[in-house]
């Protein structure tokens, strides 16, 4: 669960960063709204595979 959880630091970073440094907060908004729901699908997809292996290994 860590991959999802530092892909989504590295993100808010660089939007952060290029929100100080170009004043391009409202440009990039419509990009980090997409990132986070990619971060998103991508946590759940792994936690729903745990969930298969545990139930496949008989936990």
């Amino acid at each position: 669960m860590w991959l999802p959880c530092t892909f989504l630091c590295i993100g808010l970073a660089v939007y952060i960063y290029y929100g100080i440094t170009w004043n391009a907060w409202m440009k990039n908004l419509p990009n980090m709204i997409i990132y986070i729901i990619i971060i998103v699908t991508l946590a759940w997809a792994l936690r729903k595979q745990n969930q298969l292996r545990e139930r496949r290994e008989g936990k």
